[in-house]
C-alpha cells in the first residue's frame, strides 16, 4: 500500500481536482449547456459530443459557471446505485486495500472524490437547471428529443457506453468483491447508514424531479 499518510496528502492538495465540488458545465455550440455529472452517462455523452459536435463544445471556466445565461440540462442517475458505483470508482485508488479501515479516510465519509459527490451540491451552484433528464433504457430518444429543441446534431441518439466496472477486469472485481464489502459495513452501521441517507436526500429529491 505504500506510506497512507503520503497517499493521504496528495488527495488532500489542493491541485488534486478529485474532491473538488464546482460544477463543471459543457456549452454546446453556444446553444445549451450540459451540467457534466459523474454518473450521468458522462463516457456516452462525450462519445456523442466528439462525434458530432468536436468542435463545437467547451467546458466554461469554473469562475464563468455562475452566470452562465443558457439552459441547462443535467442526466440524473437513481442516487444510491450512482453513489455506490461512484464508490467502485473510488476504489479503484486503492485496487484491493480495504481503505475504510483508515480512519484519515473514513472522516470523509460520504464524500470522498469526484464519483461520490451528490450531484444536488452541483445542481444548486448553477443559476438554474431547466431540463432534469432521467438516466434509463430511453435516454437516447430524449436526447434526440431535446436536439430538436435546441438545434443541435443528434441524429441517431446517443450510444450506450459501458461503465469501467461493466467492462475494466480489475474495475469489474472491485465492483463485485471489494465494494460490496463496504457496502455491508455501512448497511449494517445504523450511524452510517443513516448519514448516507441524509447525505442522499437533496439528490433524491431532485431525481424525482427528472422526466
Amino acid at each position: 500500500m505504500g506510506n497512507l499518510d503520503t497517499v493521504l496528502a496528495i488527495m488532500r492538495s489542493p491541485q488534486n481536482g478529485m474532491r473538488r465540488k464546482h460544477p463543471v458545465i459543457i456549452d454546446i455550440n453556444d446553444k445549451v449547456g450540459w451540467l457534466h455529472l459523474t454518473g450521468g452517462a458522462q463516457h456516452s455523452m462525450m462519445a456523442w459530443l466528439d462525434e458530432f459536435h468536436r468542435d463545437e463544445f467547451k467546458e466554461l471556466h469554473k469562475d464563468t459557471v455562475k452566470d452562465y445565461a443558457k439552459d441547462v440540462f443535467a442526466i440524473l442517475a437513481e442516487p444510491e446505485k450512482r453513489y455506490w458505483n461512484g464508490i467502485t470508482e473510488w476504489t479503484t485508488c486503492w485496487g484491493e486495500h480495504e481503505w475504510w479501515q483508515h480512519d484519515d479516510i473514513m472522516e470523509w465519509f460520504p464524500h470522498f472524490d469526484r464519483y461520490t459527490l451528490r450531484y444536488s451540491e452541483q445542481i444548486d451552484a448553477v443559476k438554474e437547471v431547466k431540463h432534469f433528464i432521467k438516466l434509463d433504457n430511453n435516454l437516447s430518444n430524449k436526447m434526440e428529443e431535446l436536439a430538436t429543441q435546441y438545434d443541435f446534431k443528434c441524429p441517431y441518439g446517443i450510444d450506450n457506453i459501458r461503465p469501467r466496472y461493466k467492462k475494466d477486469p480489475s474495475t469489474v472485481k472491485i465492483h463485485k468483491e471489494i465494494m460490496p464489502k463496504f457496502k455491508k459495513l455501512v448497511e449494517e452501521s445504523p450511524e452510517l447508514s443513516q448519514k448516507l441517507e441524509d447525505y442522499l436526500a437533496p439528490d433524491v429529491w431532485y431525481y424525482a424531479k427528472a422526466k
